[in-house]
């Protein structure tokens, strides 16, 4: 099944909408008819200000400030009131989006624990705020929070809060597929189908559960280079493969898990 060619017939008649102006953000709120979809546009327009910011930090300022986080806070409020994106430049953010949403159609509970992983750390608020782009999600948000409060953590890291994640029992969405079936112009068959993978024999190397191989990865490969991202998998590899760096498997494992990395920071970046 080809979800690129339904992606495109969608942008195609939102190209012709926006010939004469650009994109606000008021328009992305009702770019389709499919909520979710226009709520991971924003998502991923708001994830790219982020990854933009901590990539352009220098060392000779405090950035933990109170005033820094205040001032970056309203820089980001303002900012969301005065989007405008050119039509030019929609056509990828809008591709990023609609494969976020055929990813999360198909593992939400995978999908939004990698979407988490990314931040260090989780208060109420953070939390709060991540929700507000699941249109289907919400109420596994205010588990998390639920679950907080009932261990009285203020905030805590994002390891933890996914291991929250692990504990909840995300259900299908029936609605969330019927609008992605209707987006993608497909049945649901088509939709849930996934492609056989073999890279997943890499839960071989590890001595540990497929969910916990599946956070450790996920925690790897949003670490800040890859140097951090394969010390936290050699730190977590099972022993006896330790001394097989030179076996094809483990090589093209780490090699996946690099052009994992260069995947979503080619994203953020663009």
């Amino acid at each position: 099944m080809d979800f690129n060619s339904s992606t495109q017939r969608h942008l195609k008649e939102i190209n012709k909408k926006f010939e004469s102006r650009n994109v606000n953000g008021k328009d992305i709120l009702e770019i389709t008819t499919y909520q979710q979809l226009n709520l991971f546009i924003l998502k991923n327009l708001y994830d790219k200000w982020i990854y933009n910011f901590n990539s352009n930090k220098i060392k000779y300022f405090n950035y933990e400030s109170r005033d820094v986080i205040q001032t970056s806070k309203k820089l980001m409020n303002i900012l969301s009131n005065n989007i405008s994106i050119d039509i030019n430049d929609f056509g990828s953010l809008f591709q990023e989006s609609s494969n976020d949403l055929l990813e999360l159609v198909r593992n939400p509970k995978k999908y939004i624990k990698e979407d988490l992983i990314v931040e260090e750390w989780y208060d109420e608020e953070k939390i709060n705020k991540r929700s507000k782009y699941y249109y289907y999600h919400k109420k596994l948000f205010d588990m998390l929070i639920h679950e907080m409060k009932t261990k009285n953590e203020v905030s805590v890291k994002s390891r933890e809060i996914v291991r929250y994640v692990d504990a909840i029992t995300v259900d299908t969405n029936e609605e969330l597929i019927t609008d992605a079936c209707n987006f993608f112009d497909c049945s649901r068959n088509q939709l849930l189908e996934v492609e056989e993978n073999d890279s997943e024999d890499y839960y071989k190397f590890f001595s540990m559960s497929k969910g916990d191989v599946d956070n450790l990865l996920s925690e790897a490969i949003s670490k800040k280079n890859f140097e951090e991202s394969m010390n936290h998998i050699l730190n977590n590899i099972n022993k006896s493969y330790l001394n097989k760096f030179s076996s094809n498997d483990l090589r093209e494992f780490f090699h996946k898990i690099k052009e994992k990395r260069i995947t979503i920071e080619l994203k953020l970046m663009a």
